[in-house]
């Protein structure tokens, strides 16, 4: 079955497919350096807010010779957190406030609190 009934006007104009193809192409082309530039821009505070992964080791190997135990070890990870690049816009009330929630989360949090019962083994 057919409708007598069609839409205004004639429908939408031809497509030059020559032009068209250029055009989209430097589209594509702007979108995917735009994209690569975002993309950049997103890693590198992704690197600098991080510990440095020798603070890290440096823990690891002192606590598996001995020379700390569990608790001087979370107490060196904290510190380097508040040391760090993170929580340097910090006052000393924010730094207060972000130790007092990163102990606060060891103790409480039942998977943060495994990973520190750990360290005692």
């Amino acid at each position: 079955m057919t409708s007598s009934i069609k839409p205004p006007g004639s429908g939408p104009k031809p497509i030059d497919p020559v032009g068209a193809s250029k055009d989209a192409d430097r589209t594509d082309r702007t979108r995917t350096e735009a994209f690569d530039e975002a993309l950049e821009a997103a890693r590198a505070p992704a690197t600098s807010a991080t510990a440095p992964a020798g603070a890290v080791s440096g823990v690891v190997e002192d606590l598996r010779a001995g020379r700390i135990d569990a608790a001087a070890a979370v107490d060196r990870l904290v510190a380097d957190v508040l040391n760090g690049p993170m929580a340097a816009g910090l006052d000393d009330r924010g730094r207060a406030a972000l130790e007092a929630h990163l102990r606060a989360s060891l103790e409480d949090d039942p998977n943060l609190a495994a990973l520190v019962r750990d360290l005692e083994r």
